[in-house]
């Protein structure tokens, strides 16, 4: 059975672009990469939630904004590392150094206005969009909103050499500067939050430590050590009109979508402000172990993108969809595969965080919901996409993300959650509608060839 098994993927993935051995390594790279950054989260977050249920849903508060800000160079980034790959793609080797060292440089330039705006503005945005909040959680959510912002700088730099690395294949090179700058970031939380006992300004403080190492290092590893695009300085201080059009043409609705997603999420927490601190614990803790659940598939994602990139770029529209369709299929498979794999461990992972017991309830009723809509839905709603974008097709991918965020969480969601007063399970409920729409409309999409013409 393996060993079918093994022949019809061999059969699936291999093609002139790519053989099924390097897709394997990269992916099971990236799996490492993805499990790596997801548990050293979950530690952290276990060792914020050991100080209190008011510090882990002041964290989770704070977290959609900072999501928000830090999605936002984040996407240029991904608009960036999309340009490497059809560089790569097309065997430009120009390209590539001068896309990498103009994708660096925005995301550097807009982290910093960012940040700065966000340490400006923190209280009134917080006592905006929590105006009944326990006044505990008002003054952990701005310390700690600040703290975050502190390190967005080095975050974009590390991100956009990250992303670069990912994009040209070199999963390695990005495995290696996830474990370095995730492994910082573990001990600097254990030392700040359980030896020295700061609590949020030490969550705070783990992150600017963390991102800081790991954007030396990026940089280090990008231009001394592992430079064979022989990238330099001086790229990161030219821009090219048509590599900064084409940047940004993938980048703006990317961004756009990160921000309305974002901002989608802000309106969630601004219900949930309404429950009490107990359910706001439980769902942060619900979905720091999502993320556990999702290593698999966001490894997929990145080299859906990759590789779908890199076709596209070479001008092989039909092997662009080929990909699409088999990652797809395949992701099915593994992720009904992680599901059974975490549901027996669940119990193991929870204890981590140490919920109170009528946290832990709530939070088994979330991850059972989802461990149905994951392998049903996630995959189709989630990887297609990354092969649109690749292809130039991000407009549309911003809109079905945002028609199915408010859609599914805020509008399904509020009435379960609020009106219908089934609690944060009802958000949980309003997630899985919308991973339905998106899959719907991902499939029809994949099946015009307009996603294919978009560029």
């Amino acid at each position: 059975m393996i060993k079918a098994a093994k022949s019809h993927l061999e059969k699936t993935l291999e093609s002139q672009q790519f053989t099924y051995s390097q897709l394997k390594s990269m992916y099971l790279t990236l799996v490492l990469d993805q499990f790596f950054i997801v548990f050293i989260l979950v530690l952290s977050t276990a060792m914020v939630s050991s100080t209190g249920e008011a510090a882990i849903a002041a964290t989770n508060m704070v977290g959609s904004i900072n999501g928000l800000v830090s999605l936002l160079f984040t996407a240029v980034a991904i608009g960036g590392s999309i340009v490497i790959a059809r560089a790569k793609g097309r065997g430009s080797a120009h390209g590539v150094r001068c896309a990498i060292g103009e994708t660096i440089a925005l995301c550097g330039l807009l982290s910093l206005t960012l940040s700065s705006l966000l340490i400006a503005f923190s209280r009134p945005l917080v006592l905006a969009l929590y105006p009944h909040a326990e006044p505990l959680l008002i003054q952990y959510s701005i310390h700690y909103m600040r703290l975050i912002a502190i390190s967005f700088l080095p975050y974009s730099i590390f991100n956009a050499i990250f992303n670069a690395f990912r994009s040209l294949g070199d999963t390695k090179s990005s495995l290696l500067l996830t474990i370095v700058i995730n492994g910082v970031h573990f001990i600097c939380s254990f030392l700040f939050i359980n030896i020295f006992h700061l609590g949020v300004t030490g969550a705070g403080l783990s992150y600017i430590t963390a991102r800081t190492i790991g954007m030396a290092l990026a940089l280090v590893w990008l231009l001394k050590v592992h430079n064979e695009y022989h990238v330099g300085f001086r790229h990161m201080f030219h821009f090219s009109r048509s590599i900064s059009r084409e940047i940004s043409r993938l980048a703006v609705p990317i961004a756009s979508e990160s921000a309305l997603f974002q901002g989608g999420m802000l309106l969630v927490q601004v219900f949930l402000a309404r429950l009490s601190t107990t359910e706001l614990a439980a769902h942060g803790v619900a979905n720091s172990v999502l993320n556990l659940y999702l290593c698999t598939g966001n490894a997929l994602t990145a080299l859906t993108s990759t590789v779908c990139g890199q076709c596209f770029g070479a001008g092989s529209h039909a092997l662009t969809r080929r990909y699409c369709t088999a990652l797809t299929r395949v992701g099915r498979a593994i992720m009904l595969f992680t599901v059974l794999i975490m549901l027996p461990l669940l119990p193991l992972v929870l204890s981590l965080y140490h919920p109170s017991e009528a946290a832990l309830p709530i939070v088994y009723t979330c991850l059972i919901i989802t461990s149905i809509g994951i392998p049903l839905l996630w995959c189709s709603g989630y990887v297609p996409p990354m092969a649109l974008r690749a292809a130039g097709d991000a407009t549309y991918t911003t809109v079905v993300s945002v028609v199915g965020l408010f859609v599914g969480r805020i509008a399904v969601g509020y009435l379960l959650t609020i009106v219908l007063g089934l609690g944060v399970p009802g958000v949980w409920l309003g997630m899985m509608v919308e991973w339905l729409l998106r899959t719907v409309l991902f499939h029809l999409r994949v099946r015009s060839d307009r996603w294919l013409r978009s560029a």
